[in-house]
């Protein structure tokens, strides 16, 4: 461990962007075009996409120097409120940036982008749906340029039904795909779905199947399991209630303070992900 702060939020000063990245010394890459997108998410709701991709946005910022930035589209949700203990009505959302027509520059991510203790950076999903607009705009593709430009690891936790409205046949959307499922028959048969769905346009992703509360009963052989999904599965991921309220009560980062299976999956899961992005 790095011995960083788990998490704790500061504010709404945008000190994670690098305006000159010959002055931010402790940071290896520079942003586009060398930043990375990993993109999680699940064909059904209830699967633990939103827990894994908070913890390893959490696990890269502290194990690493890199600048991490998770970026929630779960709209009209609060969770990643909650988990990070944002309570000031003022925090803006990604559905400030809908309005405008020019260029996104670093002063419009300033007032969205949110920094947590080490190198973690949040931006947080609007409350209304009717900010999904951004998604069927040009303005989406350039606010995701934007924030490579300026952040070496973005984690994009998005639902599944919200790929059918941005148009990932024009957006380099992502690098890594880790595509989040439940042991049971309507999960796995809807993960292989999803999976068919992005491939369809994007047949170079690099999909992470990941199973979530593996050991929870009903669940799938893991014989079925490949005869349904047609992928390997990258990691199983078993649950524990007590690492879950953990997580939502004092932060995704405390994840690692333990070792117990879940943590151990979870950061082994991150650290090879990492491993094939820096090679």
């Amino acid at each position: 461990m790095s011995g960083k702060q788990a998490w704790g939020w500061q504010a709404l000063t945008g000190i994670g962007l690098k305006e000159d990245p010959q002055k931010e010394e402790v940071t290896r890459k520079t942003g586009s075009p060398d930043s990375s997108i990993i993109l999680f998410t699940s064909a059904k709701g209830g699967s633990g996409c939103s827990f894994l991709a908070n913890t390893i946005a959490s696990y890269m910022a502290q194990e690493t120097t890199l600048n991490v930035l998770l970026l929630d589209m779960n709209i009209g949700k609060m969770d990643s409120r909650l988990i990070f203990g944002i309570d000031d009505p003022s925090a803006r959302d990604f559905g400030y940036m809908a309005a405008g027509d020019k260029s996104i520059d670093i002063s419009h991510l300033k007032k969205i982008v949110i920094n947590l203790n080490n190198s973690l950076n949040l931006i947080l999903p609007p409350l209304q749906t009717e900010s999904i607009s951004i998604l069927k705009s040009n303005r989406f593709n350039s606010f995701i340029e934007a924030l490579r430009d300026h952040f070496d690891i973005i984690c994009m936790d998005i639902p599944g039904h919200l790929l059918g409205i941005i148009d990932i046949k024009e957006i380099d959307i992502c690098d890594r795909l880790v595509l989040v499922s439940l042991p049971d028959i309507f999960s796995v048969h809807n993960t292989r779905l999803l999976a068919r769905y992005v491939e369809g346009f994007r047949s170079a992703y690099y999909f992470y199947v990941v199973i979530n509360k593996y050991n929870i009963k009903p669940a799938i052989s893991p014989t079925g399991l490949s005869n349904i999904l047609k992928y390997p599965v990258a990691s199983f991921i078993p649950y524990d209630r007590d690492m879950e309220n953990l997580v939502n009560t004092r932060g995704p980062g405390h994840v690692f303070r333990y070792r117990l299976r879940i943590s151990q999956n979870i950061s082994g899961l991150a650290a090879k992900i990492y491993e094939e992005l820096m090679i």
